[in-house]
């Protein structure tokens, strides 16, 4: 069977025979791999631009009982300004690895597939401080994936209150009443609301991510944000350093 559908690749590795193994994240399949002659890819091939980095394009995929192979391509969009600025550049290239991580094999998301071209038209038009959204991508994206955080209530009693603790391998929000039952545990890594990060947290989980573009948080707090993020996807999605965030924090 033929299907045409959009799709964004997220990485390329070369293979014999002078090709490349792809693995695009499209719209009607979810994340699959495909294998692409290495003359498709050449600059002067109409349709190579849509196997680059930042760029949205259609592909002509074909099914068979387990496996895909890809047709023809076409590009619909190319967020090219991310190229042009390193810090973007380095910030979309951990997001293109971290979605890569972050999918299962032939899992469709269309609410994740929108959420990540709303954060490269972001990223494209901000003009600084773009870790930012890097932070609030990787936010909105576990919870897209059914793992958000509890922010709302206390995930022991389920009771609000004004102040909480977040802890991370409870999943969220402790009230003070309920952490002396966390901090029985082994270890707990467990985040003070010194400065209010989680209403952080909560305003980032709610606003679009395209409303994000010219919203700005203080770098300490950002920090925080940033760490207990990364934390909380080690611990309940299994997704360790990247290859780019290590570049990323040189």
């Amino acid at each position: 069977m033929q299907y045409n559908t959009a799709g964004i690749v997220l990485r390329q590795i070369k293979i014999p025979g002078d090709r490349r193994m792809l693995s695009i994240f499209t719209e009607r399949f979810g994340k699959i791999s495909v294998s692409v002659a290495g003359n498709k890819m050449n600059g002067k091939n109409k349709g190579s631009l849509a196997f680059k980095p930042f760029t949205l394009g259609y592909y002509d995929i074909y099914t068979g009982r387990d496996y895909y192979s890809l047709g023809k391509a076409e590009t619909v969009k190319s967020w090219f300004g991310i190229g042009e600025d390193v810090d973007r550049y380095l910030e979309g290239s951990f997001i293109l690895e971290f979605t890569e991580k972050l999918l299962e094999e032939s899992v469709p998301s269309s609410h994740f597939f929108d959420l990540l071209k709303d954060y490269f038209d972001v990223l494209e038009k901000r003009t600084r401080a773009h870790s930012f959204l890097t932070t609030a991508f990787q936010i909105k994206a576990v919870s897209v994936m059914g793992v958000a955080p509890e922010v709302e209530s206390c995930v022991i009693c389920g009771k609000k209150y004004d102040d909480y603790m977040f802890v991370n391998e409870a999943g969220g929000c402790v009230c003070r009443n309920c952490i002396s039952e966390v901090s029985k545990r082994d270890n707990p890594l467990i985040y003070r609301n010194d400065s209010a990060i989680i209403d952080r947290i909560r305003y980032l989980i709610r606003t679009p991510m395209k409303k994000l573009e010219k919203i700005y948080l203080e770098e300490e707090s950002l920090g925080e944000i940033n760490r207990l993020i990364r934390e909380y996807s080690r611990y309940h999605l299994d997704i360790n350093e990247l290859k780019s965030e290590r570049v990323k924090n040189v």
